[in-house]
């Protein structure tokens, strides 16, 4: 449907201005207290005698909790609204990421690991569910963009590598221990923020005219209701028996590989190839150039993700940033000079993002009703999240294996690859019908249909 009312075009606009901030401030949370381990690892692994591979499983190691409650944490928001669900688990994560300041080794990192993984496991679903509750399908490309920009790794890696390096020793406390501490807390006041601000749905927001709650509501195909969806084992049944849907999930996974890696790694990364090429840096300086990698990734993923939206169209988009992401991988590999390694970094980082802001809306563009998009895309994120726990392993494996990351990049490389594949394959199958039985929803329900 064309956006060509002036109410629709307002309401909109209201809704953007006041909900993408909070949602950007709970995916910057959200990430920040995920990746920050990638710059305590410049200095954090020798001081608890940590190993590259160890480190790696650690990482990985977060997308066991995050798993574990995936959809059970997609259907709680279902159940007491994203106000409440996203704030509280904002909190929890912020406590959490706070308490990895305390860790002594090996162990205590993976129990910690763990737990965050365990508390912020609704983050990516909730935050996707929420937004086909308040943007229509033609707007997502554009919206996850913003809400999604990494500023995390833009400013939050600099500030990591600064707190690290000049805070160490305060207090008698390593400079890692101080960056948990001081980047866990605001995250708490990021979740009493949600809680007084963010807005379950069109429908209950006040600072809406009447109308403009109609034409929102018109246009996500949603209808006002106070009840809560019922969910049970069959609803979570037939989308495990979704051929098309586990397949293009499968797609997600092998993308978040290089996801997963590259957030992990690049501070590792880029100072291994600044040895490699006889280049000295300080903790600062590897900060600022794995910070600056993001900042041409993101110009392009937007300018991407915008073309999708004007296209209407997200396979063929999908598929070319999975291999650009690939390209950039292997001249990073083998160029001989810091820059172009850098290059080929920024375009690998460009490739992911560009892809990730869309890939999502894929698998899960048959579903309908708010019961089957939160299992749908839990279910999605879940096998991404497999991706996430593998990759940082496997790349730490290879590096202590090889003494370079080298082979861990050719394997990102060829996960990418290998997810340009199995998205074209996954979405040559036909959607698996509504079954036929009455749904477990009451009426009421979010329907609608992501984009493809």
């Amino acid at each position: 449907m064309a956006d060509t009312s002036p109410v629709e075009r307002q309401a909109l606009r209201k809704a953007a201005r006041r909900l993408a901030p909070l949602v950007l401030l709970l995916y910057t949370a959200g990430y920040l207290d995920r990746v920050n381990l990638g710059t305590a690892a410049l200095t954090m692994n020798a001081d608890l005698g940590i190993s590259t591979a160890a480190f790696g499983f650690a990482t990985g190691i977060f997308s066991a909790g995050y798993i574990a409650l995936q959809i059970p944490g997609n259907l709680a928001l279902n159940r007491l609204g994203p106000q409440r669900w996203l704030g509280l688990l904002t909190i929890a994560w912020g406590v959490v990421a706070m308490l990895t300041s305390l860790v002594q080794g090996e162990r205590s990192l993976v129990v910690v690991r763990i737990a965050l993984g365990a508390v912020e496991a609704g983050l990516l679903p909730g935050m996707f569910m929420y937004l086909t509750i308040w943007f229509p399908p033609r707007m997502r490309g554009r919206i996850t963009a913003v809400v999604c920009l990494p500023f995390y790794a833009i400013l939050g890696t600099p500030l990591s590598a600064y707190i690290v390096q000049y805070a160490d020793g305060m207090s008698g406390l390593a400079g890692w221990r101080w960056m948990f501490l001081l980047e866990g807390a605001p995250t708490i006041l990021i979740g009493l923020l949600l809680l007084r601000f963010l807005t379950d749905s069109p429908a209950t927001a006040t600072w809406l005219s009447a109308e403009e709650k109609a034409a929102l509501l018109r246009i996500t195909a949603a209808q006002q209701t106070d009840e809560k969806p019922r969910t049970g084992l069959r609803d979570i049944l037939e989308r495990l028996r979704d051929l098309r849907l586990v397949t293009l999930s499968m797609a997600v996974g092998l993308l978040w590989v290089g996801f997963a890696a590259i957030t992990s790694f690049l501070p590792l990364i880029i100072a291994g190839f600044a040895e490699h090429t006889h280049t000295r840096l300080s903790l600062v300086q590897t900060g600022l150039l794995s910070g600056l990698v993001y900042v041409p990734a993101a110009l392009v993923a937007l300018v991407w993700v915008s073309s999708s939206d004007r296209r209407d169209e997200r396979v063929k988009h999908v598929v070319g940033g999975t291999l650009l992401a690939a390209a950039g991988t292997v001249l990073a590999v083998n160029a001989s000079n810091l820059w172009v390694t850098l290059l080929g970094t920024v375009l690998l980082t460009s490739g992911i993002y560009a892809a990730l802001f869309l890939i999502w809306q894929v698998p899960v563009a048959h579903l309908r009703g708010p019961v089957a998009l939160s299992v749908g895309i839990a279910m999605t994120t879940t096998l991404g999240n497999v991706g996430s726990f593998l990759a940082p392993y496997i790349v730490g494996w290879l590096r202590d294996s090889t003494g370079n990351f080298d082979s861990g990049l050719y394997f990102i490389a060829a996960s990418l690859v290998a997810c340009a594949v199995v998205t074209v394959a996954g979405n040559r199958i036909r959607a698996t019908p509504a079954p036929a039985h009455p749904p477990a929803t009451p009426r009421g329900d979010i329907e609608e249909t992501l984009a493809h």
